[in-house]
């Protein structure tokens, strides 16, 4: 693994440096492809990035109505509910601006298998058939170290498939989609963006040990780049 690690002081300027590297990534597929094509998570951070990108100051300087808009993972609620990821990107970022073409995870399907099936031929349909390639897939990480809804130990994480139904033990909301490794490592560029002293640990462990034990430790696109943006209270154990 041979990350970029991006520093930045407070979740607002993790914020602001995700917006800028975003409109480098989006104007480098544009001009080879025409379009843009990135998956989206949930999370206070990403909530942060959503009100730049649908800002005045960012607003201007990207070609929104060329992006194609995925998720990585969504939960098992309607897209109204509170705790949905798309309802968070639709408030902060999508109803604000002109987006090329929206794809939301059918989550709240009553057979959550289905709805990952649905979904896996969602994405066949929108890439070319040597694979799905996301341009940008951006990423947080808990505490335990799960990305996306890949957590430690569970069976999605040895997953060929595209997209997995997994239920999460103890969770609010258990049942749950996920892109794959399988797809993630597939992309252009994979984008973490971590914030808060509680996660200063679990970054020391992926970053510095590569233990794989954690799922955020897996993520490693064969050819494209891996990128951190850390706040400096997660940045803690990184900088002694």
């Amino acid at each position: 693994m041979n990350p970029e690690v991006i520093y930045c002081e407070f979740p607002d300027d993790v914020a602001d440096a995700a917006a800028a590297l975003l409109k480098e990534l989006q104007d480098e597929a544009i001009a080879e492809r025409g379009v843009f094509r990135i998956a989206l998570s949930g999370g206070s951070t990403p909530a942060l990035l959503f009100k730049y990108l649908a800002s005045s100051d960012w607003s201007g300087e990207m070609e929104y109505d060329k992006w194609e808009v995925f998720w990585a993972d969504e939960r098992a609620v309607a897209p109204s509910h509170p705790d949905s990821n798309y309802k968070l990107a639709h408030e902060n970022f999508l109803s604000k601006v002109e987006v090329g073409e929206v794809f939301r995870m059918p989550a709240e399907h009553a057979n959550i298998q289905e709805a990952a099936d649905m979904y896996a031929r969602t994405l066949k349909s929108r890439f070319t058939p040597e694979g799905v390639s996301f341009d940008a897939v951006l990423l947080g990480m808990g505490a335990d170290g799960h990305t996306a809804s890949l957590f430690p130990g569970t069976h999605a994480l040895e997953s060929g498939a595209l997209v997995e139904a997994v239920e999460v033990a103890g969770a609010k909301i258990p049942k749950r989609l996920t892109l794959t490794l399988r797809v993630i490592n597939n992309c252009g560029a994979a984008v973490f963006l971590v914030t808060g002293a509680e996660k200063s640990h679990t970054l020391r462990e992926v970053l510095i040990d590569d233990n794989h034990r954690y799922p955020a430790a897996r993520v490693n696109p064969h050819e494209g780049r891996l990128i951190w943006i850390v706040d400096e209270d997660a940045a803690t154990e990184l900088t002694e």
